[in-house]
């Protein structure tokens, strides 16, 4: 039970910020985004901050070590499919980025969408140290999960253009 302590804590956190913003955005459009919102953190939390059994030799990396915890420090040993599939992890982050605010600078973008990632790196980081959560903490995994964000709100930012416009509309919260 000790190993589903993360995701425990931080689903609750969820759960308080949706009942939060319950309150504040009234409109269909605004709150089916905050469910959605919801409903993708709490499938971050399933992929990252749960227990796992990992193996070292599995990594295929050159990791450093903290106390017994493995993590990678050196960007780019190779490219595997979980490098595609962190994008794709990240991507919807992007979109909720565009729908929470539309008119957000790019600066901001990137922060957000790296401080996503460090939160889910430092956490496996952090929780691996505390609980043995069998996470691996991994450069490569920061930058990809970045990049996905990114693409995301750039999607959206293009998507709002076409015909598409009113309904985006619809769905952002600002």
């Amino acid at each position: 039970m000790l190993h589903w302590l993360p995701f425990i804590i931080y689903f609750l956190i969820n759960c308080y910020l949706l009942w939060h913003s319950w309150q504040r955005y009234r409109l269909t459009g605004q709150r089916v985004t905050l469910v959605a919102t919801f409903i993708y953190l709490t499938a971050i939390l399933v992929l990252c901050l749960t227990p796992t059994l990992f193996s070292v030799a599995s990594a295929h990396k050159q990791l450093f070590y903290f106390a017994g915890t493995p993590y990678n420090a050196i960007p780019f040993q190779g490219i595997s499919p979980e490098f595609f599939l962190n994008i794709i992890m990240t991507f919807p982050w992007g979109v909720f980025l565009y729908l929470f605010n539309r008119h957000r600078s790019w600066q901001k973008v990137i922060l957000y969408s790296f401080a996503l990632s460090l939160f889910i790196e430092a956490n496996q980081f952090i929780w691996d140290l505390l609980i043995n959560l069998g996470r691996l903490a991994d450069i490569d995994d920061l930058i990809t999960n970045t990049i996905g964000a990114i693409i995301g709100f750039a999607v959206m930012y293009l998507l709002d253009k076409t015909i598409l416009h009113r309904l985006i509309t619809h769905l952002c919260l600002k």
